[in-house]
């Protein structure tokens, strides 16, 4: 049995106040708290170290469970420590779940808890349970770990000691994926981030699983019908993923494993995906904007994964754009259009920039139209203002409005001309 001893904890991890651990248990035990420990990616990190000491631990924040209540362990934490130490960011009634900072440190508390799901791809339904019993809801082995204060031992019930050692993860559970599809997306961030493998039969668990389709709802459904797991929580994972400095590699492996199929079909097979959301991000949009943008149909798919609602109106602007630009491209009389009859075309549109730059990455054959515009002949203003026009002896109305504009046409075509 593997003993992490609080002392050498505070020692490795040099962000924790001296003795916090040690107060931590000893709040727990005041208010009859059964067990209390840690979890998550430091116990991993604290393995590793371990092993190899030139392992160098980068700490983001504490993962907590306990046997008990986290409101009245907080509030017992803040009586015994001051409200000036701690301060509570967000308690989750539902999760029984607490956000607090400790001397400015991170530490998520979570009541142990047992989930089930009566409609796989649906939320869970939780009920209150001891530490062991909650290690075995969660998703991989290396995540089934947890490192009890009361007395310094590892708790490993699935072997993530020897998977963290063999560099491979695996899910807990024959329906894991079945349970919540969403574990795929972690499966994939966790492996790229950890350049750890997933097992051959968790890889077969996704295959097989995604193509049995073991859900009520299929893409193509009502995309507000769709299952928490194939929508909303889809998407947080998906954010994520993409936010990871690891996303390139996940997004690969999710392709590899045939994982994008619970998005689109298309995303699945798109060998460009990646270096257009490369590009994307260079452009300053966001990853999951141009990741939905890129799939068969992606205001349904926006949609079902409720994105927000400038995200949709980029996604829409340039779908709007790229039907516009499809039947002008039915005949060739747009190669003999001056540069401010584009403009004036494509400013009709009034499609947001960020839209154009989708279609622009997305290889659009009117591309270079798309880009003289976007980069050259947007920012030509028009070298007379209506106060010029009036002080010159023109009557306020809009006729004035007509001549600026014919005015910035004029400019344009003559600065393309140079």
């Amino acid at each position: 049995m593997e003993l992490f001893d609080k002392y050498k904890i505070e020692k490795e991890i040099q962000e924790l106040p001296n003795g916090i651990l040690s107060i931590l248990l000893d709040v727990a035990i005041s208010v009859n708290i059964n067990s209390i420990a840690i979890v998550g990616g430091v116990v991993r990190d604290l393995i590793k170290i371990s092993k190899n000491k030139d392992y160098k631990i980068i700490f983001n924040d504490l993962d907590l469970i306990i046997e008990g209540e986290t409101s009245i362990y907080v509030k017992k934490l803040q009586k015994v420590l001051g409200p000036e130490r701690v301060k509570i960011i967000r308690n989750n009634t539902t999760y029984k779940t607490s956000e607090i900072t400790i001397n400015g440190i991170k530490v998520d508390i979570a009541s142990a808890r047992q989930e089930t799901y009566p409609i796989p791809g649906e939320n869970p339904l939780v009920e209150s349970s001891t530490i062991k019993e909650d290690l075995i809801r969660r998703d991989f082995n290396i995540n089934a770990m947890a490192i009890e204060l009361k007395d310094n031992r590892l708790i490993d019930l699935f072997s993530g000691l020897d998977a963290i050692n063999n560099k491979e993860m695996d899910f807990l559970h024959e329906s894991s994926v079945l349970e919540d599809p969403t574990r795929i997306i972690r499966a994939s961030r966790y492996s790229a981030k950890l350049d750890f493998r997933l097992s051959n039969q968790a890889l077969r668990q996704i295959k097989d699983t995604i193509n049995r389709w073991p859900w009520n709802w299929h893409i193509g459904d009502k995309a507000d019908l769709a299952p928490s797991a194939l929508s909303i929580r889809l998407k947080m994972e998906l954010v994520l993923l993409l936010k990871s400095k690891y996303w390139k590699n996940a997004l690969k492996n999710l392709q590899d494993w045939g994982g994008l199929t619970i998005l689109d079909s298309r995303l699945q097979n798109d060998q460009r995906l990646i270096e257009k959301i490369f590009i994307a991000k260079k452009s300053n949009i966001e990853p999951l904007t141009a990741l939905v943008y890129e799939s068969k149909d992606p205001i349904y798919l926006a949609k079902r994964l409720n994105l927000d609602q400038q995200q949709k109106e980029i996604i829409e602007g340039a779908f709007k754009l790229s039907k516009y630009l499809e039947n002008l491209t039915a005949n060739n009389l747009y190669k003999k259009w001056s540069p401010s009859k584009w403009t004036i075309f494509l400013e009709e549109i009034n499609a947001n920039e960020s839209s154009f730059i989708l279609e622009i990455y997305k290889e659009n054959p009117l591309k270079e139209y798309l880009k003289s515009w976007l980069y050259n002949w947007k920012d030509i203003e028009s070298p007379i203002k209506g106060e010029d026009l009036i002080a010159k002896g023109w009557t306020p109305g809009p006729e004035i409005g007509i001549e600026i504009k014919r005015q910035r046409m004029k400019l344009i075509d003559k600065k393309s001309l140079s």
